[in-house]
């Protein structure tokens, strides 16, 4: 299965929170926001992408630029 680079740590950064913050935000785990800002993006389920999409107001393009 194909992994795609995210945009989350740019995201979090512009927003000025850290991930303990975020994940107290969102409710994902902040090993799972970790795994998904490395460069092996990780493989997050549809729930949580729609939760972090959700939270920032954003498209899935603007999550994953470069899918």
């Amino acid at each position: 299965m194909a992994k795609y680079k995210s945009n989350l740590k740019g995201l979090r950064s512009n927003a000025e929170m850290t991930l303990d913050q975020l994940a107290d935000a969102t409710g994902i785990s902040k090993r799972t926001l970790i795994t998904i800002e490395c460069d092996e993006g990780g493989n997050p389920s549809i729930d949580t992408v729609k939760r972090l999409m959700e939270y920032f107001k954003i498209t899935f393009e603007e999550l994953y630029p470069d899918k």
